[in-house]
């Protein structure tokens, strides 16, 4: 859910792409964002940031304000939390190493998950996951993929629920890092970390104490927040003084979710997370 619409501008700060699990180039993802009428919007790919270029050339072409962005993995006592990060230094070099470090797990999450699903009698190899994430940050949507061009399933939501959820079992947890840990490279590398859709949780108890580890924004609106949840999102974060972001997950055709636009915020919020970050730049990345 978006929040109101506002005279100058709205803003769609969560988008995938080609580069981890969206089926859009960076070009064609400004192009929507285009058509849909919006001012600003961030990339945020998972744990990698090399479709910025692309995506920044369109987006000058374009008119349209484009904001670095990524979205970053981690773990909670067993719970998957991701992390946005917005306003980063690109060119950061303990970011980009640990972004590395990130996508080289995601390759050896990829091959235990195969082996799982080989061990369900499911024909499948590491390569037909991998070749379907090109040089891209690979993850689970790219095993559902797999899954379905191979006829086990026919959709990759069936993937999801059959084998690779949470709970299923071919699953495989995601990244070990802590999100303290996450926030504060991200704080390093001159960006504001801001907790993804909430929802997913399932624990707002969380919040106020990833709030306490360097925490500055929450996804208040998103693609899968309905009015009550927006309401105790936005609730939380003045309690809490939290930033308030938001947008659409877009991942593009054929996947579950929204198209772009579907959820996003009045550009004033955009110039609330570039006063924070220009009253707040104390570190620097080295």
């Amino acid at each position: 859910m978006s929040a109101a619409r506002a005279p100058e501008g709205n803003a769609d700060l969560h988008l995938h792409t080609v580069y981890s699990d969206g089926t859009e180039t960076p070009t064609r993802v400004v192009e929507l964002a285009q058509a849909a009428g919006l001012r600003a919007i961030a990339i945020t790919d998972h744990d990698i940031l090399d479709g910025y270029p692309e995506a920044a050339a369109a987006a000058q072409e374009r008119g349209i304000e484009l904001i670095p962005g990524i979205e970053m993995s981690a773990s909670w006592d067993g719970c998957e939390v991701h992390v946005l990060g917005f306003f980063l230094e690109l060119q950061c070099q303990p970011l980009q190493r640990l972004l590395a470090e990130q996508r080289q797990r995601r390759v050896a999450r990829i091959h235990d998950m195969v082996s799982r699903l080989q061990q369900l009698g499911l024909q499948l190899e590491p390569e037909d996951v991998l070749a379907s994430a090109g040089q891209g940050s690979v993850g689970r949507p790219h095993v559902a993929q797999a899954l379905v061009k191979r006829g086990y399933v026919a959709t990759e939501k069936e993937a999801f629920n059959r084998y690779i959820g949470n709970n299923g079992p071919a699953f495989i947890p995601g990244s070990p890092l802590a999100p303290s840990l996450v926030m504060d490279m991200i704080h390093q590398a001159g960006g504001i970390p801001v907790l993804a859709h909430p929802i997913y949780l399932k624990n707002d108890g969380l919040i106020a104490q990833f709030a306490r580890n360097g925490l500055v924004g929450l996804e208040v609106y998103h693609s899968s927040h309905q009015a009550e949840a927006v309401q105790r999102y936005e609730r939380i974060a003045e309690e809490l003084g939290l930033l308030k972001t938001g947008g659409s997950d877009f991942h593009g055709r054929g996947k579950e979710g929204a198209e772009i636009g579907a959820a996003t915020i009045p550009y004033s919020l955009v110039d609330l997370l570039k006063q924070w970050k220009s009253a707040h730049r104390t570190r620097s990345c080295a």
